[in-house]
């Protein structure tokens, strides 16, 4: 619940409500170190962090390889439970590349 708070102060974000995932890129100065630590910092980390990173990479190249993805229906908002997550069901088509 912090990560969803923190991510949208102005404090540690410029314009934290628009859509920017250029945010994110290593190297970019616009994100302060510590407002986004999903897996912990220091010696108690997550020790599969890693792994889970990596797995996500992989996993992304390899659909974004295999299908074009299109969603053509009304704007999502989201709802707080534990995790943030979607107040519909996410409606993406994805279409075969050839």
């Amino acid at each position: 619940m912090e990560l969803y708070a923190t991510t949208r102060l102005d404090k540690y974000f410029k314009d934290p409500l628009e859509f920017k995932p250029e945010r994110w890129l290593r190297g970019t100065k616009d994100v302060h170190s510590f407002s986004h630590l999903q897996f912990g910092f220091g010696p108690r980390m997550c020790v599969g962090r890693r792994v889970a990173e990596l797995g996500m990479y992989v996993l992304m190249c390899r659909l974004l390889q295999r299908f074009r993805f299109e969603y053509h229906h009304e704007p999502l908002e989201i709802r707080q439970k534990m995790l943030t997550v979607p107040d519909k069901p996410v409606k993406i088509k994805f279409i075969e590349r050839f």
